[in-house]
């Protein structure tokens, strides 16, 4: 992450924010989290890409936001000192976000990559009722001997705030409340308590966004109750972290025919508290656009879980499908162990064990000694050989390893399928999955997938178990002094015990029946402490086949399947690359604020 630049960085963000809004704008019960996550990105596009790009603070912008009807382009009349803003009874009247600037000042301020996302600017003057994706810029001459707003500011009038549903409306809406330094807020008498503005005002709050409260359309002498009503009833509702971001309510009561038709002259009683207020809240500018970034890096940070609560049951049916390819991998591993590998008799470790015997005879003189010891056993060897084969059962065959692994593998797709087939109507997750399965592509690229780790497999498994058995007498091989003494040992073991029956009984006939025994039991104890190491190792190369068939070859099976539905271009994969980079991003992007901000003033406390 630290390897992108900051333009790359800040789009990337707000490109993956897009994209959860618009997967969140496809499933009507989350139209509010669309709206969070389109006020996220324009945040990040119109506040923080600049701020990072180091844009001047100037001009600063205030974004003039209401329900149908409030009166907010008669607001955003009064702010930029010109009657522009067409004033309509009609709700909904204004379609897109219309910006209105200085005659004489820069655009540059709309330059910036990114800028407004996808609204694009018109180019041509054109009514306030355009129901498009774009925004204008209207020039307004300054005020001759009044207060000049728009030498430091751009104010912005909005399309209405009434539905989350409106998909064309409420984006616009977010785009340019996203830019926003001062969000003057506009409720009408009739409507200041509606539900959906309120959520509106308190999404703003959440994005640090500085709100200056605008009660319209009220009888004057009902200004103050009514005010004070909103802050009891309305921003009361709301957290104390929040309603501090309510720098004030004004009161603007019904006005005269005359002052709605020129309210910059008529109604200065409304307009001037209104102006002063927001040069306060821009004075400097630089504190000013410190308190929007600050507050947009603390939305980013505080709402990351509701960011991504239009995923949750993405991610729900997700985990419930990797969960079904585990427990399927446990049953596969389990069959492998049950079908093939308890049966495995791993005959290499039989020939380490004669290799082992065979060791532990002593070279040289000692050759002679042990052809000796081995005539002397002829009989206990034949005897044995005869009971052995009269008593023990031959071995029944053991299946050969592939067909029980190929009909694992079958078994384990065939359950998965079946769950997929089940749950179809569920989620979509399990509609592309079934769709997977029918088409036959999840099936046979897993058959694939199977061929080529299983060479891969099969390499690691015949290294381990030769290596394993040739261990056991390569190592005493590299300890000489070891070597000697185990067969020094072994040696004066069958002295002794020969010597002890020659003191015991005398030389005698007895003999050739007493010392051929206690040789026989002599070599024999030697050959079960021998074979006690060798199946010891057999036993953990059993475990350890086991662990390389997990690892080498079901793992990367349930991996590929766990991660199918999330490649292919299909909108999973999307939704995965999104949630993997969003966390990442925003602590990012935080720090490199914290960095900037560091280095000129801390920042502001909200």
């Amino acid at each position: 992450m630290h390897s992108l630049s900051k333009r790359a960085l800040t789009s990337q963000l707000a490109d993956d924010l897009g994209w959860l809004e618009q997967h969140a704008r496809r499933e009507p019960d989350h139209a509010t989290t669309a709206g969070l996550l389109r006020l996220a990105g324009a945040v990040v596009r119109n506040c923080v890409g600049p701020f990072l790009d180091e844009q001047p603070p100037t001009p600063l912008h205030v974004v003039v936001v209401g329900g149908a009807g409030a009166g907010k382009s008669t607001v955003a009349n009064m702010l930029s000192g010109s009657l522009q803003a067409e004033a309509n009874a009609q709700a909904g009247f204004t379609r897109h976000p219309i910006a209105y600037t200085s005659s004489a000042g820069p655009l540059e301020w709309a330059a910036h990559l990114g800028f407004l996302g996808p609204l694009t600017r018109l180019t041509l003057p054109g009514p306030s009722s355009i129901d498009q994706d774009v925004y204008q810029v209207r020039r307004v001459q300054a005020e001759s001997g009044g207060i000049d707003l728009l030498r430091e500011w751009i104010v912005w009038d909005c399309p209405d705030m009434t539905t989350w549903a409106a998909e064309a409306y409420i984006p616009r809406l977010l785009e340019a409340a996203g830019l926003a330094d001062v969000i003057v807020y506009v409720a009408s008498d009739e409507r200041y308590n509606d539900e959906v503005p309120t959520q509106f005002l308190k999404l703003l709050l959440q994005a640090g966004k500085a709100v200056i409260v605008c009660l319209t359309k009220m009888h004057e002498a009902n200004a103050g109750a009514l005010a004070e009503h909103f802050r009891k009833e309305v921003l009361g509702g709301l957290p104390e972290v929040l309603r501090r971001g309510v720098i004030s309510v004004l009161p603007i009561p019904y006005l005269s025919a005359k002052q709605l038709a020129d309210p910059v002259r008529e109604a200065g009683k409304y307009r001037v508290p209104l102006l002063n207020q927001v040069a306060v809240l821009g004075h400097p500018p630089a504190t000013a656009r410190r308190r929007t970034i600050v507050g947009a890096c603390r939305l980013l940070t505080q709402q990351q879980a509701a960011l991504f609560a239009v995923a949750r049951h993405d991610v729900e049916a997700l985990e419930t499908w990797q969960d079904l390819v585990h427990s399927g991998q446990v049953e596969f591993d389990t069959r492998y162990l049950r079908e093939y590998l308890t049966t495995e008799k791993f005959r290499g470790f039989d020939e380490a064990l004669v290799q082992l015997l065979q060791l532990l005879d002593l070279p040289g003189v000692g050759q002679l000694i042990s052809g000796t010891l081995y005539v002397v056993r002829t009989p206990y060897r034949l005897l044995r050989g005869f009971l052995t084969k009269a008593m023990t059962r031959p071995d029944a065959p053991s299946r050969p390893e592939q067909p029980i692994l190929e009909e694992s593998l079958t078994a384990w797709i065939d359950h998965l399928r079946k769950e997929a087939a089940r749950r179809a109507n569920n989620h979509p997750l399990w509609q592309h999955l079934h769709a997977g399965f029918q088409g036959g592509k999840i099936g046979e690229r897993t058959q694939e997938r199977f061929a080529q780790v299983y060479r891969d497999y099969q390499a690691a498994l015949s290294s381990e178990v030769t290596r394993t058995a040739r261990a056991i007498y390569e190592h005493l091989q590299k300890r000489p002094v070891l070597l000697n003494t185990l067969r020094l040992s072994k040696l004066a073991i069958e002295v002794a015990a020969i010597g002890g029956t020659f003191a015991a009984g005398g030389i005698g006939w007895h003999d050739v029946i007493l010392v051929p025994l206690v040789a026989s039991l002599t070599h024999q104890l030697v050959e079960v402490l021998g074979k006690q190491v060798v199946d010891a190792e057999r036993e953990a190369t059993r475990g350890r086949q086991q662990q390389i068939l997990h690892d080498s070859l079901s793992t990367p099976l349930a991996e590929f399947l766990c991660q199918w539905p999330t490649t292919g271009g299909s909108s999973f994969e999307r939704l995965q690359l999104a949630l993997r980079r969003l966390p990442l991003a925003i602590k990012e992007i935080e720090g490199r604020v914290r960095d900037v901000v560091g280095s000129h003033q801390a920042p502001p406390r909200g």
